[in-house]
């Protein structure tokens, strides 16, 4: 036991504070002494108990949108010098209302046995001031439900006895292993918070106040199972909130004196010690009354706004990249199979005397459309090593890893200098060279010894070779050599434009016959592709239909037409012939109408997300859109012979840092011309930026509301 374990539980025993962890323990009696029978002096309080915190911690009234609170969790970590961490977690949660009666009723705890192993030790049901023992032999271990990713992860649960309002749930679980982001991304969160809001793992809780708990392992597997894939390593990413109110959560980690600890908090601040003993130092944070992270639509990441604290030991970027590359360069050998492929690849696109940049722009895209994304055990080593790019070729399947890894290897065959890279897809990686990576892609070294970023998991049926919708975020080449962290670049909204081209003639029964043309590139080209690309051929028609609906329940698709949806020679466009029978309506000898355009521009979040949707005055988080858009249209609609548009409307123009909007109508002959421009500026826009991109979304809303209404007259 180490010398400042030992010298905690001498304390505590002087100390005879009693800390509420005996079932005769109440909250009376530990508020009247300070553990030894003695008053305490005027002012001062006894440590908490459990009891003392879930009576201070307050009702629903109090907790307004809540049905529970989390009242008190820590979470301590000790690192062994082999990077295996032995973790006590300890959670107390205060039940509010009948809901969280019902919705609390079942504990679970997921985990990944070949990463982490967990122990649950003590569940208590706290009501009033009686302490009643869940019998934790009653545990369930179970496979997790699991798609796409089949990994063999299983869960734990405990059915808990009825509860009921004001009860508290005392939670305490024993983990032994190490945690890697692809295997959380799986699924992995082990804490007893995890159904709370916390993904990660290290982020539960730990032991009640001063209760001294020992890193005994029980009936764990030996230390040799769990040793971290950068042996001797430790990180974590610790969020400080969750989609409830927390009042006090803690989070400690000591490690061997002989490493050393990067870490950062971000996006708050927070309480923090650290203290030393001859063998060891312990890190601490802490933070108190966290308000519960709002749910708000299309919001960032908790990970890019919400109080967390980055840590890690390993040295460097270049040292974490250095490993990656390690770990699996073995993966790529070039079996006679795959060169054959390679070349047929080449043949059969006429490229066999083409530049690079040609073929490997056809090699992402054969790997794209033809290595189906279903993730199969490969048991040891899953979740950072990438399975061989023989086995990928004979299995056809994988995750993003394995993706990537088939499209290095095919690359490697035709005599390109390509590598992996780690990436973080949907938020962004922070300095410190902590395990901050969901996704894996494919780097190919350019003759100045830059790289170009492929990432064929997220470009099927798209002619880029990189999305759009994964700009502005970090990633990690892993080389011999080592390489910094990266970013990939800003993309503003003209890569990824929109063109709505609409000519119709309208009769004077009302009916409306005409062709839509939308022609699209970068995130666009994907999204129209997606239209017609994700059906059987004999649903496509209604899925076309589906893209119109929102001009009336009757409209009549009369034809369509677009390239292969596999052509990536072009970007892609959708040609839609239709007929709406009265869609114009009489009123008072005229006919009323919406702009067509507009009316399907705005229906479809397909067409112009950020147009689709009514956004609530403001925001407490930032709005995260995943790209930029250029949206361009016109629409030309000859009227009946003998009517007009009397004072065609007009749109205020929008220019704000984050969006912009412009329209415009008038008559031109018997044609009525409406015209639109938005521009979404940035993919995540932070509060402070909303209220500017919500005006310019608004106008684009009202213009689209703006009723024409043409009547007999004239000469036109």
């Amino acid at each position: 036991m180490p010398d400042r374990d030992r010298r905690t539980i001498v304390l505590a025993l002087f100390a005879c504070v009693a800390l509420g962890m005996s079932a005769g323990a109440t909250a009376a009696d530990d508020a009247a002494t300070d553990g030894c029978g003695d008053t305490l002096p005027p002012g001062d309080s006894p440590p908490p108990t459990a009891f003392t915190r879930l009576a201070d911690a307050g009702e629903a009234d109090e907790h307004e949108g809540a049905d529970h609170v989390i009242v008190y969790e820590r979470s301590v970590n000790r690192v062994k010098e082999t990077g295996v961490t032995y973790t006590n977690d300890y959670v107390l949660y205060k039940v509010l209302t009948a809901g969280a009666c019902r919705n609390m009723s079942v504990r679970r705890w997921r985990y990944e046995p070949w990463s982490s192993f967990i122990d649950v030790r003590e569940v208590n049901v706290i009501r009033g001031d009686e302490r009643i023992p869940v019998d934790v032999s009653n545990v369930h271990d179970l496979p997790a439900p699991q798609s796409a990713i089949y990994w063999n992860a299983r869960v734990k649960t405990l059915q808990l006895p009825r509860l009921r309002v004001n009860d508290g749930i005392e939670i305490v679980t024993f983990r032994k292993g190490y945690s890697y982001a692809l295997l959380d991304d799986g699924g992995t969160d082990v804490g007893g918070a995890g159904a709370d809001g916390f993904t990660d793992a290290g982020a539960a809780s730990s032991a009640d106040a001063g209760t001294a708990r020992t890193d005994d392992a029980g009936d764990a597997p030996d230390d040799d199972k769990y040793v971290p894939p950068m042996p001797g390593e430790y990180f974590d990413i610790v969020h400080f909130s969750a989609s409830v109110p927390i009042i006090e959560q803690r989070y400690e980690v000591v490690i061997p004196s002989s490493k050393r600890l990067h870490s950062e908090t971000y996006n708050g601040p927070l309480f923090a010690s650290t203290s030393y003993t001859a063998d060891s130092t312990r890190y601490a944070w802490w933070g108190v009354d966290l308000p519960a992270r709002p749910y708000e639509p299309r919001q960032a990441s908790a990970s890019d706004d919400a109080p967390k604290v980055v840590l890690a030991t390993v040295e460097s970027w270049e040292a974490k990249s250095r490993w990656f590359f390690d770990v699996n360069e073995g993966q790529f050998a070039v079996t006679p199979a795959v060169q054959a492929k390679v070349e047929e690849i080449f043949e059969q696109a006429g490229l066999t005397e083409a530049s690079e940049e040609e073929k490997a722009a056809a090699l992402v895209h054969w790997v794209a459309q033809n290595i189906r994304y279903s993730g199969q055990t490969m048991g040891e080593g899953e979740g950072f090593t990438l399975h061989s790019g023989e086995m990928i070729f004979e299995q056809r399947s994988g995750v993003c890893k394995d993706i990537a890894g088939m499209l290095i290897t095919m690359m490697r065959a035709a005599g390109m200098d390509s590598y992996g890279a780690m990436t973080m897809a949907g938020s962004r990686i922070d300095e410190v060279p902590a395990d901050q990576f969901n996704h894996c892609v494919c780097a190919l070294r350019q003759d100045d010894g830059s790289f170009e970023m492929y990432d064929p998991t997220w470009v099927p049926y798209y002619n880029e070779i990189w999305s759009k919708y994964e700009t502005e975020q970090q990633y990690l080449v892993g080389t011999s050599e080592g390489e910094p962290l990266a970013t990939i670049p800003f993309s503003p909204a003209g890569e990824s434009p929109l063109t709505i081209t609409h000519r119709a003639q309208l009769s004077d029964d009302g009916t409306l016959a005409g062709t839509f043309r939308f022609e699209g590139a970068g995130v666009m080209d994907t999204r129209l592709r997606n239209v017609v690309s994700g059906s059987r051929m004999v649903d496509v028609r209604h899925d076309v239909a589906r893209l119109l609906s929102s001009m009336g329940d009757g409209v009549e698709v009369a034809r369509y037409d677009h390239p292969r949806v596999d052509d990536f020679s072009q970007d892609m466009w959708i040609e839609v012939e239709y007929r709406v029978p009265d869609f114009a309506l009489p009123v008072d000898g005229g006919l009323e109408f919406r702009s067509p355009m507009m009316t399907v521009t705005l229906g479809s979040g397909w067409l112009f997300r950020a147009g689709a949707s009514e956004w609530d005055e403001e925001r407490e988080t930032e709005l995260f859109l995943w790209f930029t858009q250029l949206l361009e249209g016109t629409e030309t609609i000859r009227l009946p012979d003998g009517y007009a548009v009397d004072e065609p409307p007009t749109a205020e123009e929008i220019d704000e840092t984050y969006a912009s909007f412009e329209g415009g109508s008038e008559m031109d002959g018997r044609d009525l011309v409406v015209t639109q421009r938005a521009r979404v500026k940035r993919r995540q826009i932070p509060p402070d930026g909303y209220g500017g991109f919500k005006k310019a979304i608004d106008e684009a809303r009202e213009w689209g509301d703006a009723l024409y209404r043409v009547e007999k007259g004239g000469d036109r």
